[in-house]
């Protein structure tokens, strides 16, 4: 009688190899893993978390109540549909840097 366990691990296994081998890419190294705005108008400050990576190098950073996107030259755009709320609209992400408003990826040696 064969054993499933031991084959069903074999099959996964294969799968995830084949599956991270053709698609693994790794985060561009200039994205910050957040940025960090001030909402002048409720005093408040709010740490968007890197959410998605598009293909053209344009990111977007979102909390509960904070959503930027960076376009692929690292300038944060503010909204079209809203005011913008926070401080770190209109700037760049090297501005951001300066101020210490972004928090980095530890990368793994």
């Amino acid at each position: 009688m064969p054993k499933l366990p031991l084959a069903a691990a074999a099959v996964a296994s294969v799968l995830v190899t084949l599956a991270t081998g053709s698609v693994a890419e790794t985060v561009p190294p200039d994205l910050p893993l957040a940025v960090i705005c001030f909402n002048e108008q409720t005093q408040t400050w709010t740490v968007g978390y890197l959410n998605l990576v598009s293909k053209d190098g344009s990111a977007t950073y979102v909390s509960g109540d904070l959503s930027v996107t960076v376009n692929a030259k690292g300038l944060v755009q503010p909204p079209s549909d809203r005011p913008a709320g926070g401080d770190c609209f209109g700037k760049t992400l090297d501005e951001l840097r300066a101020a210490g408003r972004v928090m980095e990826f530890t990368r793994a040696r």
